[in-house]
Protein backbone atom coordinates (compact mmCIF):
# COMPACT_ATOMS: atom_id res chain seq x y z
CA UNK A 1 0.00 0.00 0.00
CA UNK A 2 1.08 3.66 -0.69
CA UNK A 3 1.73 6.14 2.17
CA UNK A 4 -0.11 8.93 0.35
CA UNK A 5 -2.67 9.06 -1.67
CA UNK A 6 -2.90 11.89 -4.05
CA UNK A 7 -6.68 13.04 -4.21
CA UNK A 8 -7.26 14.83 -7.72
CA UNK A 9 -11.48 15.74 -8.63
CA UNK A 10 -11.56 17.63 -12.33
CA UNK A 11 -14.11 18.38 -14.89
CA UNK A 12 -13.48 19.10 -18.48
CA UNK A 13 -9.65 20.75 -17.90
CA UNK A 14 -7.99 17.52 -19.45
CA UNK A 15 -4.64 19.48 -20.28
CA UNK A 16 -4.29 21.37 -16.78
CA UNK A 17 -5.35 17.75 -15.18
CA UNK A 18 -1.96 16.34 -17.31
CA UNK A 19 -0.11 19.35 -15.68
CA UNK A 20 -1.42 18.74 -11.81
CA UNK A 21 -0.53 14.97 -12.69
CA UNK A 22 2.78 15.22 -13.45
CA UNK A 23 3.72 17.77 -10.89
CA UNK A 24 2.61 14.52 -8.65
CA UNK A 25 4.91 12.52 -11.07
CA UNK A 26 7.37 14.85 -10.08
CA UNK A 27 8.22 14.59 -6.53
CA UNK A 28 11.20 13.92 -4.81
CA UNK A 29 8.93 11.14 -2.17
CA UNK A 30 7.84 8.32 -4.83
CA UNK A 31 5.28 6.32 -2.58
CA UNK A 32 2.44 7.30 -3.45
CA UNK A 33 -1.09 6.73 -6.04
CA UNK A 34 -3.02 9.34 -7.99
CA UNK A 35 -6.60 9.33 -7.84
CA UNK A 36 -8.21 10.74 -10.18
CA UNK A 37 -12.42 11.64 -9.43
CA UNK A 38 -13.75 13.03 -13.23
CA UNK A 39 -16.75 14.73 -12.23
CA UNK A 40 -18.90 13.73 -15.22
CA UNK A 41 -16.17 15.42 -17.91
CA UNK A 42 -17.91 15.80 -21.56
CA UNK A 43 -14.13 16.82 -22.89
CA UNK A 44 -11.60 14.44 -23.73
CA UNK A 45 -10.54 13.30 -20.19
CA UNK A 46 -12.11 9.93 -20.39
CA UNK A 47 -9.84 8.80 -23.04
CA UNK A 48 -7.05 10.49 -22.34
CA UNK A 49 -7.15 8.96 -18.69
CA UNK A 50 -7.63 5.78 -19.93
CA UNK A 51 -4.61 5.89 -21.50
CA UNK A 52 -2.86 7.25 -18.07
CA UNK A 53 -3.79 4.66 -15.85
CA UNK A 54 -1.12 2.51 -14.01
CA UNK A 55 -0.39 0.67 -11.12
CA UNK A 56 0.17 4.06 -9.50
CA UNK A 57 -2.72 6.77 -11.49
CA UNK A 58 -6.37 5.24 -10.79
CA UNK A 59 -9.24 6.84 -12.90
CA UNK A 60 -12.54 7.08 -11.72
CA UNK A 61 -15.62 8.57 -13.58
CA UNK A 62 -18.51 9.72 -11.88
CA UNK A 63 -22.02 9.25 -13.89
CA UNK A 64 -22.95 12.96 -13.15
CA UNK A 65 -22.31 16.21 -12.31
CA UNK A 66 -21.92 16.50 -8.32
CA UNK A 67 -19.54 18.88 -7.60
CA UNK A 68 -16.34 18.87 -5.84
CA UNK A 69 -17.08 17.67 -1.93
CA UNK A 70 -18.72 14.28 -3.80
CA UNK A 71 -15.74 14.28 -5.44
CA UNK A 72 -13.28 14.56 -3.20
CA UNK A 73 -15.25 11.91 -0.62
CA UNK A 74 -15.05 9.49 -3.53
CA UNK A 75 -11.68 9.95 -3.95
CA UNK A 76 -11.34 9.27 -0.41
CA UNK A 77 -12.87 6.47 -0.45
CA UNK A 78 -11.29 4.86 -2.61
CA UNK A 79 -7.86 5.73 -1.64
CA UNK A 80 -5.39 3.48 -0.05
CA UNK A 81 -2.61 5.65 1.66
CA UNK A 82 -2.32 6.32 4.82
CA UNK A 83 -2.18 10.02 4.69
CA UNK A 84 -3.96 11.74 2.12
CA UNK A 85 -3.29 14.91 0.01
CA UNK A 86 -5.51 17.09 -2.25
CA UNK A 87 -4.84 18.75 -5.53
CA UNK A 88 -7.04 20.59 -7.85
CA UNK A 89 -6.78 19.90 -10.98
CA UNK A 90 -5.46 23.58 -12.25
CA UNK A 91 -3.28 23.70 -9.56
CA UNK A 92 0.55 21.82 -8.69
CA UNK A 93 2.92 21.19 -6.62
CA UNK A 94 7.05 22.25 -6.09
CA UNK A 95 9.11 18.62 -6.13
CA UNK A 96 9.22 18.70 -2.61
CA UNK A 97 5.93 19.32 -1.32
CA UNK A 98 5.05 15.52 -0.15
CA UNK A 99 8.01 14.90 1.30
CA UNK A 100 8.58 18.17 3.77
CA UNK A 101 4.74 17.01 4.82
CA UNK A 102 5.63 13.70 5.37
CA UNK A 103 8.59 14.59 7.57
CA UNK A 104 6.04 17.24 9.06
CA UNK A 105 3.35 14.73 9.63
CA UNK A 106 5.61 12.16 11.20
CA UNK A 107 7.21 14.02 14.09
CA UNK A 108 4.09 14.59 15.67
CA UNK A 109 1.46 11.89 15.56
CA UNK A 110 -0.78 13.95 17.19
CA UNK A 111 -1.52 15.77 14.10
CA UNK A 112 -4.67 16.42 12.53
CA UNK A 113 -3.61 18.42 9.39
CA UNK A 114 -0.39 19.75 7.65
CA UNK A 115 -0.58 22.72 5.47
CA UNK A 116 1.81 24.65 3.45
CA UNK A 117 2.48 28.14 1.44
CA UNK A 118 1.24 28.97 -1.71
CA UNK A 119 2.68 30.56 -5.17
CA UNK A 120 0.01 32.92 -6.89
CA UNK A 121 0.11 32.79 -10.58
CA UNK A 122 -1.43 35.51 -12.27
CA UNK A 123 -2.13 35.12 -16.06
CA UNK A 124 -4.56 36.83 -18.57
CA UNK A 125 -7.56 39.05 -18.43
CA UNK A 126 -7.81 39.17 -14.46
CA UNK A 127 -9.76 42.00 -13.58
CA UNK A 128 -9.64 41.51 -9.89
CA UNK A 129 -5.98 41.32 -9.57
CA UNK A 130 -5.47 42.31 -6.38
CA UNK A 131 -3.61 39.82 -3.33
CA UNK A 132 -0.74 38.83 -2.70
CA UNK A 133 1.52 36.61 -4.80
CA UNK A 134 2.68 34.34 -1.76
CA UNK A 135 -0.09 33.42 1.19
CA UNK A 136 1.09 31.79 4.55
CA UNK A 137 -0.25 32.50 8.28
CA UNK A 138 1.51 30.20 10.38
CA UNK A 139 -0.91 28.50 13.07
CA UNK A 140 -1.03 29.53 16.81
CA UNK A 141 0.47 28.38 19.39
CA UNK A 142 -2.56 27.85 21.18
CA UNK A 143 -6.29 27.06 20.88
CA UNK A 144 -6.24 26.26 16.97
CA UNK A 145 -10.09 25.61 17.13
CA UNK A 146 -10.68 29.08 18.16
CA UNK A 147 -8.26 30.25 15.43
CA UNK A 148 -10.31 28.74 12.56
CA UNK A 149 -13.21 29.60 13.73
CA UNK A 150 -11.90 33.19 13.35
CA UNK A 151 -10.13 33.12 10.35
CA UNK A 152 -9.59 30.47 7.58
CA UNK A 153 -6.10 30.47 8.24
CA UNK A 154 -5.03 27.07 6.49
CA UNK A 155 -5.72 27.76 2.90
CA UNK A 156 -6.36 26.34 0.13
CA UNK A 157 -7.01 22.11 -0.63
CA UNK A 158 -4.34 21.95 -2.39
CA UNK A 159 -2.04 22.97 0.04
CA UNK A 160 -3.26 20.53 2.92
CA UNK A 161 -2.11 16.93 3.65
CA UNK A 162 -4.41 14.78 6.22
CA UNK A 163 -4.20 11.45 7.98
CA UNK A 164 -6.87 9.16 6.22
CA UNK A 165 -8.24 7.68 9.60
CA UNK A 166 -9.09 11.51 10.58
CA UNK A 167 -11.08 11.75 7.26
CA UNK A 168 -13.00 8.84 7.75
CA UNK A 169 -13.71 9.95 11.21
CA UNK A 170 -14.97 12.77 10.31
CA UNK A 171 -16.87 11.42 7.10
CA UNK A 172 -14.59 14.00 4.92
CA UNK A 173 -16.45 17.06 2.95
CA UNK A 174 -20.35 18.08 4.15
CA UNK A 175 -21.43 17.12 0.71
CA UNK A 176 -24.68 19.49 1.38
CA UNK A 177 -22.51 22.56 0.95
CA UNK A 178 -21.75 24.11 -2.51
CA UNK A 179 -19.05 25.92 -1.52
CA UNK A 180 -16.79 26.72 2.05
CA UNK A 181 -16.14 22.86 2.32
CA UNK A 182 -12.57 23.38 2.82
CA UNK A 183 -13.31 25.70 5.78
CA UNK A 184 -15.79 23.50 7.11
CA UNK A 185 -13.56 20.80 7.14
CA UNK A 186 -11.04 23.02 8.75
CA UNK A 187 -13.17 23.43 11.81
CA UNK A 188 -14.12 19.98 11.88
CA UNK A 189 -10.56 18.60 12.53
CA UNK A 190 -9.66 21.51 15.03
CA UNK A 191 -12.19 20.73 17.06
CA UNK A 192 -10.10 17.66 18.19
CA UNK A 193 -6.33 18.14 16.37
CA UNK A 194 -4.34 20.36 16.06
CA UNK A 195 -1.94 21.88 12.16
CA UNK A 196 1.01 22.62 11.42
CA UNK A 197 1.99 24.94 8.48
CA UNK A 198 5.35 25.40 6.61
CA UNK A 199 6.16 28.32 5.63
CA UNK A 200 7.55 27.32 1.41
CA UNK A 201 5.75 28.06 -1.81
CA UNK A 202 5.23 24.83 -2.25
CA UNK A 203 2.21 25.06 -4.14
CA UNK A 204 1.45 27.03 -7.49
CA UNK A 205 -2.00 28.45 -7.19
CA UNK A 206 -3.08 29.05 -11.03
CA UNK A 207 -5.60 32.25 -11.58
CA UNK A 208 -5.78 32.58 -15.05
CA UNK A 209 -8.28 35.24 -16.71
CA UNK A 210 -8.30 33.34 -19.84
CA UNK A 211 -9.67 30.16 -18.37
CA UNK A 212 -13.36 29.57 -17.13
CA UNK A 213 -12.87 29.23 -13.29
CA UNK A 214 -16.18 28.48 -11.04
CA UNK A 215 -18.40 31.29 -10.33
CA UNK A 216 -21.04 30.78 -7.32
CA UNK A 217 -24.46 32.43 -7.29
CA UNK A 218 -24.70 34.29 -4.65
CA UNK A 219 -27.62 32.25 -3.81
CA UNK A 220 -25.05 29.40 -3.59
CA UNK A 221 -22.96 31.48 -1.19
CA UNK A 222 -25.75 32.91 0.95
CA UNK A 223 -26.70 28.90 1.62
CA UNK A 224 -23.05 27.94 2.20
CA UNK A 225 -22.88 30.64 4.87
CA UNK A 226 -25.91 29.92 6.23
CA UNK A 227 -25.65 26.59 6.04
CA UNK A 228 -22.67 26.49 8.40
CA UNK A 229 -23.65 29.29 10.94
CA UNK A 230 -26.43 27.12 11.66
CA UNK A 231 -24.27 23.95 11.99
CA UNK A 232 -22.00 26.12 14.78
CA UNK A 233 -24.41 27.84 16.17
CA UNK A 234 -23.96 25.89 19.50
CA UNK A 235 -20.22 25.81 19.76
CA UNK A 236 -18.18 28.43 22.28
CA UNK A 237 -17.08 30.64 19.03
CA UNK A 238 -19.66 30.95 17.34
CA UNK A 239 -19.48 34.99 17.58
CA UNK A 240 -16.47 34.80 15.75
CA UNK A 241 -17.51 32.16 13.26
CA UNK A 242 -20.19 34.90 11.90
CA UNK A 243 -17.57 37.69 11.57
CA UNK A 244 -15.81 35.03 9.90
CA UNK A 245 -18.10 34.29 7.39
CA UNK A 246 -19.05 37.94 6.79
CA UNK A 247 -15.51 38.00 5.65
CA UNK A 248 -15.50 35.60 3.48
CA UNK A 249 -18.50 36.27 1.97
CA UNK A 250 -16.97 40.04 0.57
CA UNK A 251 -13.90 37.84 -0.88
CA UNK A 252 -16.06 35.69 -2.78
CA UNK A 253 -18.75 38.59 -3.98
CA UNK A 254 -15.20 40.49 -5.11
CA UNK A 255 -13.93 36.79 -6.79
CA UNK A 256 -17.21 35.78 -8.33
CA UNK A 257 -18.16 37.56 -11.51
CA UNK A 258 -22.06 35.77 -11.14
CA UNK A 259 -22.36 37.27 -7.16
CA UNK A 260 -20.91 40.72 -7.86
CA UNK A 261 -24.04 41.11 -11.06
CA UNK A 262 -26.79 40.07 -8.62
CA UNK A 263 -25.87 42.21 -6.03
CA UNK A 264 -25.82 45.47 -8.25
CA UNK A 265 -28.86 44.12 -9.83
CA UNK A 266 -30.48 43.93 -7.23
CA UNK A 267 -29.35 47.43 -5.53
CA UNK A 268 -30.31 49.40 -8.43
CA UNK A 269 -34.05 47.55 -7.95
CA UNK A 270 -34.19 48.60 -4.65
CA UNK A 271 -32.58 51.72 -4.90
CA UNK A 272 -35.18 54.74 -5.11
CA UNK A 273 -35.16 56.63 -8.02
CA UNK A 274 -35.46 60.90 -6.74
Amino acid sequence: MPLVSVVIPTRNRIDLLVRSIHSVINQTFTDWEIIVVDDASTDATESIMSEKKSNQIHYFRLNQKSGGAVARNFGINNSNGELVAFLDDDDEWMPEKLQKQIDCMTQDKQLGICYTGRETIRKGNLIFGIGKNYSFKYPPKENQFKAIMSDNFIGITSSVMIPRTILKEINGFDESLPCLQDYDLYIRIMKKWNAAGINEPLVLYHLNGNIKHVSLTRKEIEFASGYILKKYENEQYYPILVKAIQRINIKKMIKSFVYTKEVIKDYFKTAKVF
